[in-house]
């Protein structure tokens, strides 16, 4: 009994596991992924990529209150990027 204390006491692992990508798109998020993430049926998700890493993927739980809060607020992501690039070339480094 003592042994299953220590056990439960640990912190938690890392951990890898596979999901299959069906025909449009739609994933089952794997059970210790849902755990890690403390999801719930109609929680958002967000999905964040890095062009540095091509192929990883991170996701974490999107707060409610905040989800699509500003989506579209300052423009396409296009257009914030060509305004990042102009105001950095501004400052004459």
């Amino acid at each position: 009994m003592r042994k299953r204390a220590l056990t439960a006491a640990r912190a938690p692992r890392a951990f890898a596991v596979e999901a299959r990508v069906r025909a449009r798109y739609q994933v089952t998020l794997p059970e210790p992924v849902a755990t890690a993430l403390a999801a719930r049926p109609d929680d958002r998700l967000l999905f964040e990529a890095d062009p540095a890493e091509p192929g990883v993927v991170r996701v974490r739980k999107a707060r409610a209150s905040w989800s699509g809060a500003t989506a579209g607020v300052f423009g396409s992501e296009e257009e914030v990027l060509a305004f990042l690039r102009e105001e950095r070339a501004s400052w004459g480094t």
